[in-house]
């Protein structure tokens, strides 16, 4: 017990933490590693703590953590707190993580309250925002490609930005591993199996690298291709009817 009691964050931990806490919005998740504990933003000075597995070491993690929250004017509430059996292994740790931050993603919501999940997020596919520069540790810079999923708030018709991550946790792989090719074909990446029976089967696939330069289906295609569907092999799908493609799309018998 005297550990718990005695421990004290030291000030380079609190600056740490003021800047830390500062900079989450309200409704941001904090898993501070290895600790089994999950917290959730609820206003500027009040953080709730969602769920803990149930060893006497992360109750010792808690302890600190309102420690250091308290320390920097954050108040912790944690009565109604989750508490998880703990994991038998690896894979299961990081399942049941995986499972608290997705039940936590679908109470995200804009500004005015409305929640993501209700912007129809199906409907959405990756966009290209820009190139941005980073510093490296080393003291060199390099260029990193910004995308992001812009979905539009159905009660205030403004548009937001999602990031790629909180969307993967919004809506899982089936959704974040594709990509639409020229609003005429959605590539959807496949596992071995898939891909397998997908060929097998005379299904179009295509292999991404970092961008996509060819023919799809009879068409060409030039764009951008997302980071982490780089290496990917993809089903084709044709969104575009026949009907609705003109004479121009098609490739003359010279191609």
């Amino acid at each position: 017990m005297n550990e718990k009691e005695e421990w004290k964050p030291d000030d380079e931990l609190i600056k740490w933490a003021k800047q830390h806490f500062a900079q989450m919005s309200v409704g941001g998740v904090w898993m501070p590693e290895a600790s089994g504990l999950t917290y959730v933003k609820q206003s500027e000075n009040v953080w709730v703590l969602k769920s803990m597995i149930n060893t006497p070491e992360v109750q010792i993690n808690h302890l600190r953590m309102v420690t250091l929250m308290n320390s920097v004017n954050i108040n912790v509430l944690d009565e109604e707190a989750q508490v998880l059996p703990p994991p038998e292994n690896e894979e299961q740790a990081w399942a049941q993580e995986l499972h608290m931050k997705r039940e936590i993603a679908q109470g995200w919501a804009d500004k005015d309250g409305t929640l993501l999940v209700d912007m129809e997020l199906a409907d959405l596919y990756p966009s290209y925002i820009e190139d941005k520069e980073m510093l490296l540790e080393n003291g060199d810079t390099t260029n990193i490609e910004i995308w992001g999923y812009i979905a539009t708030n159905p009660n205030t018709n403004e548009t937001i930005t999602i990031d790629p991550d909180d969307y993967h946790l919004l809506m899982g792989d089936e959704y974040f591993m594709r990509i639409k090719a020229d609003d005429s074909f959605i590539l959807t990446a496949l596992s071995r199996e898939q891909m397998i029976e997908h060929i097998d089967g005379g299904g179009e696939v295509v292999s991404l690298g970092s961008k996509l330069e060819d023919y799809v289906l009879g068409l060409p295609i030039k764009m951008k291709v997302p980071p982490w569907m780089w290496g990917t092999t993809c089903k084709v799908d044709n969104i575009l009817s026949e009907e609705q493609m003109t004479l121009d799309q098609f490739p003359s018998e010279e191609e």
